[in-house]
């Protein structure tokens, strides 16, 4: 069962010192999940490139992060701060989808003009 912070639990700590280190353990998870986020977006980048799909999709963009306002509300955090979160999240990842798949294309566009090169030569 997840463990969830309500203002009491938090009041009944015994400092500041306490409250900030579950922050910083929330934190960590943060970065775990965000790297694990990562490696999925890398195999989505495999799956894009082996399919001839463009790194931004809008439909998924516009998905993604209004189903991060719907979540946020569920869970009673603030809309606009999830929004705002997930908005660069989200342009990050597609500007690091767009970056991979362009140096894919110029990896084969070179592997094409060097074979197509040989050809040539023999």
């Amino acid at each position: 069962m997840p463990h969830f912070v309500t203002m009491n639990s938090a009041l009944k700590k015994t400092g500041i010192a306490e409250l900030r280190l579950e922050i910083d353990a929330i934190d960590e998870k943060l970065i775990k999940l965000l790297a694990e986020r990562q490696r999925l977006v890398e195999a989505v980048i495999a799956v894009k490139h082996r399919d001839g799909m463009p790194a931004r999709i809008p439909a998924r963009v516009d998905y993604v992060i209004d189903r991060a306002r719907v979540l946020a509300r569920a869970h009673h955090l603030d809309p606009a701060l999830a929004e705002s979160i997930w908005t660069e999240m989200v342009e990050w990842f597609v500007a690091h989808e767009e970056r991979t798949l362009d140096m894919k294309k110029q990896e084969l566009t070179a592997r094409k003009s060097f074979s197509d090169h040989s050809i040539v030569r023999r």
